[in-house]
């Protein structure tokens, strides 16, 4: 995103505490890689809406997304995000919670200002989404599980609804057809599905690069799709991990048997959603070189690493 973009990303985090400028600082100054509103914007440009009405839904989803990291970290006792220290490790847990309300607050707000009631209530739905599916992984962590359909909604609900709403959304501003808003939901859907199944590989197969925490969903008891695929090779695997709670020895145990034959197997189920998302921008009518080369970006994320 350019640099305009990125001053009113820090204009919305201005506030009477210090907290507030303070973490919002830190956060945006790590960088990232803005892909949802990136999408937003890619997405507002194909289906031809203003610029004045892009922007305000670029930058709540973009809030949106912070305000979840910031919840997640606390929740999650993550330590290293972005190659840096988290937010709640750097001011505490309670000034990044509380940031994280604000900037959740802030999402709605700027929505607001576009006076559209139906995108309104599909933020705040995606919104309720993103909380189940974070309490779901809550309810699932520290024990792992061999469940595909567990994973695969907790990714949903944690992840591709907020994909789906940032390509949906510029439809419904745009006045789109029911059918076209329902194809560009579900492109959205699959790029938030494979986005989070690819992320969830290269959290296993780190390289010097990568500026996040390799294995940590190991250590915090996640089972993401490499895994399940594991437990569900070997049983035994499973049922020796209750008996391990040292998160240090799960990770020295499990390490070794994630062979690139399960990573292979991973990396194809996001394929099937990435290119589930190309031909639903087919059946939209709205297919251009830049939406299609969000599922190539996102699947080249792999390239070369097992």
């Amino acid at each position: 995103m350019d640099g305009a973009f990125e001053k009113g990303l820090r204009e919305i985090f201005q506030s009477s505490t210090r907290f507030t400028s303070q973490i919002g600082e830190y956060i945006l100054g790590s960088g990232g890689k803005r892909l949802r509103p990136k999408l937003v914007m890619i997405m507002g440009k194909a289906v031809g809406l203003a610029e004045e009405k892009i922007l305000p839904i670029a930058y709540t989803v973009e809030l949106m997304h912070t305000a979840s990291l910031l919840h997640d970290d606390v929740v999650d006792c993550t330590s290293i995000r972005r190659a840096r220290p988290t937010a709640n490790q750097v001011f505490g847990d309670k000034p990044a919670l509380l940031v994280g309300d604000f900037v959740t607050a802030s999402a709605l707000e700027t929505m607001c200002g576009l006076g559209n009631l139906d995108l309104v209530a599909g933020i705040i739905r995606t919104v309720k989404s993103m909380s189940e599916g974070e309490l779901k992984e809550l309810q699932y962590a520290k024990e792992f599980h061999d469940d595909l359909d567990i994973y695969l909604d907790i990714i949903y609900l944690k992840t591709a609804t907020l994909f789906e709403y940032c390509a949906s959304a510029p439809g419904l501003a745009a006045g789109l057809s029911p059918d076209a808003l329902d194809a560009l939901a579900t492109f959205g859907r699959s790029v938030g599905m494979g986005f989070q199944i690819v992320d969830d590989i290269i959290n296993l197969t780190p390289s010097k690069d990568d500026n996040k925490d390799a294995f940590n969903d190991i250590v915090e008891g996640k089972s993401t799709l490499p895994l399940v695929f594991l437990f569900r090779e070997n049983p035994a695997v499973l049922a020796e991990m209750s008996g391990i709670p040292d998160p240090a020895e799960r990770k020295n145990r499990l390490v070794p048997l994630i062979t690139t034959g399960i990573l292979q197997r991973s990396r194809e189920v996001a394929q099937q959603y990435l290119d589930e998302a190309l031909s639903a921008l087919h059946r939209a009518g709205v297919k251009t070189e830049e939406l299609a080369w969000i599922p190539q970006a996102i699947a080249s994320q792999l390239d070369n690493r097992f």
